[in-house]
């Protein structure tokens, strides 16, 4: 089983001088401990008890500056929407 350092994933961050918003972090964090890709739909639901306000435009903009970053890769399976998970391994 891969380990994904949620740690390094922020360090870039902060090296980069991104913001790093409540709301970056704990996307950032579900991301991290996940075992497998994820899609922003499963990210708003787990993410709303938190994050009520929380909708798939916002996920979906933060995931775009996470993959610029090479925070999350991207994957798109034929037919179905785009999957993320966690970039930096330990």
């Amino acid at each position: 089983m891969v380990k994904h350092d949620l740690n390094l994933a922020l360090q870039r961050m902060r090296a980069r001088n991104i913001p790093l918003t409540p709301q970056r972090r704990a996307l950032l964090a579900f991301l991290y401990a996940q075992e497998s890709y994820t899609t922003v739909k499963d990210i708003c639901e787990a993410m709303a008890g938190e994050y009520p306000h929380l909708n798939a435009m916002t996920v979906s903009s933060t995931l775009h500056v996470f993959k610029q970053l090479g925070l999350v890769n991207e994957s798109t399976v034929s037919g179905a929407s785009l999957r993320y998970e966690a970039a930096i391994c330990s």
